[in-house]
């Protein structure tokens, strides 16, 4: 079954590296790569405004071959090729070698929707955050750090995924906003996936994957000036200490203004991550790697909804906060991780990590005065301020090990994974008991931000302790030629302890629970060509009561929620496997939703609430010609609730779309190098009208967008580059974080330039 579009590799394509920097072609894992064969573009720029309103990843090989050969259990390993470079010409946006399946085979190897964005992409587009990295992933909408929570909060297919995010395999659920300076990739797969990851994960996962040393001495230097006071400069150092010994370092530091002609809002963060690797492509590989984040920001939460509309005009133009403001996060995360590589291609992975995290924030909610109309709204309409102040702690332990294996059984080669997770979480919350809630009141064109003081005494409010022991089983069958049926289970325990000592009298009884699920995980690949994959899969998830770190009496007597999701696709790898090309129809079920109907006689929320979210996709990376490089993708989706509670409320809920689960979404970013030392390109994001989550029968709207960003560099020689980026090209006023009470408009138009050295 020959591809219509296949040509002979052409000479700038390199082969890719396993993201640890060995060459898969050498490689003593089994998990043996061809070169991405990805598919054919065209399809998005004309049809994007019309609808809205209604890694390593494949370096090349360029440096010298480091070969290696150690003996391991008596025997001698077969040759260990090293190889790397961090030259992003010779890179694309696809996504290469992938461990969001916790093996690491090619994305066309994974039987469920997967988005990787890359570094490439996150370089060229100048993302300098998690949030904004995200932006490229049809699928994602962002809720604001209310309900409780700060930090990155996000929603995948309509459910939330506030709780799945992972760093490199495993949970990072902290409270706290993430850089992308140490990130190689951002991998997102979509679909349910508790039999890999456990409780959550109802929508899918979101996995950064961090920077790994290589044995080459390499470095780079990003320095970026903008507008709105913008400066950010990163350093990427990478060491070779040995044949097979590497350190990298990344630092980082970032400082800039808000939106606002008042521009009172800002961010200030510091970073520094330090991966120190030995042992690197023989039998036993150890790696120590610390983490830590820091940021200073004043935060900005929007305004508050008017007649059922983010707020008009001059609202988006002004900061409403005090200099008094502040949100203070900081994230401190060491990990030790051990790998053994046995002569057959086995491997067994444990991983440490200890994580201590910290926030704290005094935030300025603002709204109109009561009788505010968009008819009678002028500058001198009072804008009213009141406070929202929370702190918290985190630490979080987590052992996890992961076992390799390819075997032959009944003449049927099999991929085997079994695995194990131990986690410890500890979270407490704090309130400011004595803050005074109101601020001083101002006006809508001409608004005030003097500081005032504050009692900013802590009292402890909760603390919730809980531990969870997973093992799990994966196998990957080939059944016949060309079809592979990969098939899963994983039992989890999970246990929650919730002490509630900042409520008064009888709220402040101890609470706790514990469950035990079974996941299931089932997929099918027919794979008549390298080029080609067609998949069907199954997945189940569960959610448990203490998935977010807080139970209520009646909760913690509630059993888990369980999904499913259903899913068939395609993946293409064409012109040479240039481009990649992919397909896919899902359909995600929320089959035992809790509800306010409680049941008496066991003081429990029912169960029997229902929602589900069909997906239709479609998602192209990589080049169509050497000089040309696209990475674009279109969405839809139609999200319902399905059943609800047996109140009048609850049956209005009936039939409508539960909140941040737009019906269309679209992204493009394309670039184009002219000569040998130009490069113009740019790029659409596009989202169909929205509204916040858990407001199903409530009238507020956000309109749907479409915002064009810009790109031009100058080569200068072979290690200097300087880049412009133009976000927003065209200054829309959009609004893409939305929560219950109100809504954050989008970056307004920015400039920033960088200079890029590599030596």
């Amino acid at each position: 079954m020959a591809n219509p579009f296949a040509r002979p590799t052409p000479a700038w394509r390199k082969q890719p590296c396993r993201p640890d920097g060995i060459s898969s072609a050498h490689a003593p894992l089994a998990a043996s790569h061809k070169a991405l064969l990805p598919l054919g573009a065209m399809m998005l720029a004309a049809s994007v405004s019309g609808w809205a309103q209604g890694s390593a990843s494949a370096p090349g090989a360029d440096s010298p071959n480091v070969t290696a050969t150690t003996p391991a259990e008596g025997k001698a390993l077969a040759p260990v090729t090293v190889t790397g470079t961090r030259d992003r010409a010779a890179q694309t946006y696809q996504s290469g070698i992938t461990s969001a399946g916790k093996m690491p085979v090619p994305a066309k190897d994974i039987p469920q929707s997967l988005t990787v964005v890359n570094e490439k992409l996150i370089h060229d587009q100048g993302k300098d955050s998690f949030k904004s990295a995200l932006e490229n992933v049809v699928g994602i909408t962002f809720e604001a750090g209310e309900g409780g929570r700060v930090g990155d909060n996000i929603r995948l297919r309509g459910f939330s995924a506030a709780g799945d995010i992972y760093l490199d395999g495993m949970r990072d659920m902290a409270q706290y906003n993430r850089d992308v300076f140490n990130t190689d990739r951002v991998e997102v797969l979509r679909g349910a996936a508790s039999m890999l990851f456990g409780r959550g994960s109802t929508g899918g996962i979101v996995n950064q994957v961090s920077k790994q040393p290589r044995l080459m001495t390499e470095h780079e230097v990003n320095a970026t000036i903008g507008s709105n006071n913008y400066q950010r400069y990163q350093g990427d150092f990478n060491f070779k200490l040995a044949d097979d010994a590497a350190l990298r370092i990344n630092a980082m530091t970032t400082d800039g203004d808000g939106r606002g002609d008042n521009a009172g809002a800002s961010t200030h963060r510091r970073g520094l991550a330090l991966d120190y690797r030995l042992g690197i492509g023989t039998a036993n590989e150890f790696q120590v790697s610390y983490y830590h984040l820091h940021y200073n920001d004043k935060p900005d939460w929007g305004f508050a909804w008017l007649n059922g509309r983010p707020a008009p005009s001059p609202t988006h133009r002004y900061w409403y906060g005090l200099e008094s403001d502040f949100q203070n996060d900081k994230a401190d995360v060491l990990t030790l991780s051990h790998t053994h590589r046995w002569a057959d291609g086995s491997s067994l992975k444990t991983s440490v990590r200890d994580g201590h995290y910290s926030r704290a924030m005094w935030a300025t909610q603002s709204s109109f005065a009561a009788g505010t109309t968009a008819a009678n709204l002028n500058d001198n309409t009072v804008v009213n301020r009141r406070s929202n102040a929370k702190s918290g702690q985190e630490h979080h332990t987590f052992v996890q090990t992961d076992y390799l294996t390819s075997t032959q059984w009944f003449g049927r080669k099999n991929s085997l994974l079994v695995g194990a997770e131990y986690a410890a979480e500890n979270a407490s919350r704090s309130t400011y008991a004595a803050l005074v809630g109101t601020k001083p009141s101002t006006t809508a064109g001409n608004p005030g931000s003097t500081g005032i003081s504050g009692n900013l005494t802590e009292r402890l409010a909760t603390e919730f302790k809980a531990t969870t022991l997973g093992l799990y089983v994966q196998d990957t069958i080939e059944v016949a030629p060309y079809w592979k049926l990969v098939g899963g289970l994983r039992l989890d325990n999970f246990k929650g302890d919730y002490q509630r000592p900042g409520n008064p009298a009888p709220n402040n009884t101890a609470l706790s629970r514990s469950d035990t699920l079974l996941s299931k995980r089932l997929g099918l690949m027919y794979q008549p060509t390298d080029e080609v994959s067609y998949y069907a899969s199954y997945g189940t998830s569960f959610n448990t009561s203490g998935d977010l770190y807080q139970f209520d009496p009646t909760s913690a007597n509630t059993a888990p929620e369980s999904s499913r999701n259903m899913e068939i696709g395609a993946k293409w790898e064409l012109y040479g496997g240039d481009l990649s090309f992919r397909t896919a129809l899902a359909r995600t079920e929320k089959y035992n939703e809790r509800n306010t109907d409680i049941d008496t006689a066991n003081n429990a929320y029912l169960l029997s609430g229902k929602r589900h979210a069909n997906a239709l996709e479609f998602e192209i990376a990589g080049r169509i010609t050497p000089q040309w490089d696209v990475f674009a993708g279109l969405g839809f989706l139609k999200a319902v609730i399905d059943q609800s509670g047996s109140s009048a409320a609850g049956q209005l809920e009936v039939g409508q779309n539960p909140g941040l689960s737009p019906t269309r979404q679209a992204n493009l970013f394309t670039t184009y190098r002219i000569g040998t030392q130009w490069r113009i390109g740019g790029g659409l994001t596009a989202v169909s009208q929205n509204k916040p989550a858990n407001s199903v029968t409530s009238l507020n709207r956000a309109p749907g967008y479409v915002k064009a960003d810009a790109l031009v560099e100058y080569k200068i020689n072979e290690g200097n580059t300087v880049k412009l980026n133009v976000d927003n090209l065209f200054d829309k006023v959009y609004y893409n974080t939305l929560y219950r009470g109100f809504a954050a408009p989008g970056d307004a138009r920015s400039v920033r330039l960088t200079l890029t050295s590599r030596f």
